[in-house]
């Protein structure tokens, strides 16, 4: 009986993901696409500018702010990364991976703190995947799953544990059925967004065998364990080389989006600027700080085999 409730759940998803042809990107009037993490100042301001646009039609954004950006104070972290998909040289798709930070903590703390500080107190490394964002000219092009692949990749490569987000709870059963997440913390309402969100973690520990499991036995245009797990066996991002970087902005996009374009460094608690002033001392001093930027991830012309 219960293997076939196994086989019956099974079939059903394999139907879903094939009406869902999550695996099928489209290029067409996509020019020289590639992902990367965002480096210089056009790219983080287009990916801030595209998160405005949209967050402000959904609803998320109740005032307007007249730098038409959407900043959130954890974009100036160092090992936060600005994921971004271009289509040469206009960003159209844009996911942020923000590091666990001992004076800043995640998002998710708002309203999902007890929940985060059980997973700290196992010593376990967290990342919140947030502002994940598609120019709705685009939506029909699959971006997000191969954005998600980079970031699982990047995830991986920096020893990440648990990868944690806030969804709408419309979207709790494909976090869950589909990508494997679980449920970290009830449904609750997020003042930030005006809008319900349940919060979800992917434990990394051992996702590539459930990804195995869960999806070797599909179809290939579903079997999402190929898409994250290349044939050659290696995962995503594995190449650290290739994925290390030591910062997101350099000091002149520091002054120019968080002093010209907002105020947020005004609005620091006095903790949370002395650790900024420790990252940026050169905020005081006026010079200027260079970073490493080394991902740059093309896109196959093609979808991947199967």
């Amino acid at each position: 009986m219960a293997e076939a409730i196994s086989n019956h759940r099974n079939n059903r998803d394999n139907i879903r993901l094939r009406r869902l042809a999550l695996l099928n990107y489209k290029k067409e009037n996509i020019n020289r696409h590639n992902i990367k993490i965002a480096e210089t100042k056009n790219e983080l301001e287009q990916a801030f500018s595209l998160i405005y646009q949209e967050y402000l039609k959904l609803g998320y954004i109740r005032e307007t702010q007249p730098s038409k950006l959407h900043i959130s104070l954890y974009n100036i972290l160092p090992e936060t990364s600005v994921f971004v998909l271009k289509s040469s040289p206009t960003v159209i798709s844009t996911l942020t991976q923000i590091y666990d930070n001992e004076y800043f903590g995640l998002p998710m703390d708002a309203i999902y703190q007890e929940e985060l500080n059980a997973l700290r107190d196992k010593g376990r490394k967290l990342v919140e995947v947030s502002a994940l964002v598609v120019s709705r000219e685009s939506r029909w092009c699959n971006h997000f799953m191969y954005l998600l692949r980079v970031t699982l990749g990047y995830a991986i490569s920096n020893n990440v544990d648990d990868i944690c987000i806030m969804v709408n709870p419309k979207h709790v059963k494909f976090y869950k059925t589909i990508l494997l997440f679980e449920e970290l913390g009830r449904e609750k309402y997020y003042p930030e967004v005006g809008a319900s969100a349940v919060a979800l973690r992917l434990n990394l520990d051992d996702i590539e065998d459930r990804m195995k499991d869960r999806y070797c036995s599909q179809d290939c245009d579903n079997n999402l364990h190929s898409f994250f797990y290349r044939p050659a066996g290696r995962a995503p991002g594995n190449d650290e080389s290739s994925l290390k970087k030591k910062g997101t902005m350099d000091i002149d996009a520091v002054r120019y989006f968080f002093i010209e374009k907002t105020d947020m460094l005004k609005k620091m608690s006095s903790d949370k600027k002395d650790c900024i002033d420790s990252i940026y001392p050169e905020l005081k001093k006026g010079k200027s700080l260079s970073t490493d930027f080394s991902i740059a991830i093309p896109l196959s012309e093609e979808p991947p085999p199967f």
